[in-house]
């Protein structure tokens, strides 16, 4: 890949942004949607006009400031989608934005699914089945290991397979799936491994790694 293209390559990254106001009497937190070495996609809470122009992100352990401009803003029921342009960047987060970068790459050619499913026969088949068709399993035993596995940045997990088995913690679970990882799309794991995967597969190729991948190959 060319370094016009690489540079211009927008990819999902799991990060917090953080919008400083003048003055430091406040400030605005939300979650890197995407980004690239020149820009990123912010969601904020709520409705928003244009934030302030020195923004921190913080990337797994790493964080910086940027000196930045907002380029466009979509707003939807829940939130605003906040498009920033980089105009100064600390080299340290440079770094760490181009490390991020390439592990969502990395990512992208895994396909990593997360498998929670308390029943070990079925769950070892499901992931054969999946290792089978392409994708990369991770396979924890219990739905806190599994929030720990979600919370890691650097594993780019985008579909979570969920069993019933594990009752309360199991809608527990997805509750915070859909509240603290939006990113992720859950899909439920039944009987018919078969079928299972094919939801895996599906949910895989409609979200945001996915089309990443089409877009690199």
């Amino acid at each position: 890949m060319g370094d016009e293209r690489r540079g211009a390559l927008r990819v999902p990254v799991r990060g917090v942004a953080v919008f400083h106001t003048p003055g430091g009497d406040g400030a605005l937190h939300g979650v890197i949607e995407n980004l690239s070495a020149s820009g990123a996609l912010i969601s904020l809470s709520g409705e928003h006009e244009s934030p302030p122009t020195d923004v921190e992100l913080k990337l797994g352990l790493d964080s910086g400031r940027v000196v930045a401009r907002t380029v466009r803003i979509r707003r939807d029921v829940r939130h605003t989608h906040v498009g920033i342009m980089f105009d100064v960047v600390e080299p340290s987060l440079r770094v760490a934005i181009e490390a991020a970068i390439e592990g969502a790459l990395r990512a992208a050619a895994r396909r990593p699914v997360l498998v929670v499913d308390d029943l070990s026969a079925r769950r070892s088949d499901l992931v054969a089945r999946l290792v089978a068709r392409g994708m990369t399993p991770v396979a924890p035993r219990t739905p806190l290991e599994a929030i720990d596995l979600l919370a890691r940045s650097h594993l780019h997990i985008n579909v979570c397979l969920l069993a019933a088995g594990f009752g309360h913690s199991a809608d527990q679970l997805r509750a915070l799936v859909a509240e603290s990882f939006p990113w992720v799309t859950a899909a439920d794991i039944s009987d018919d491994v078969e079928a299972t995967v094919e939801r895996a597969a599906d949910a895989w190729s409609s979200s945001a790694m996915a089309r990443l991948a089409t877009a690199i190959a």
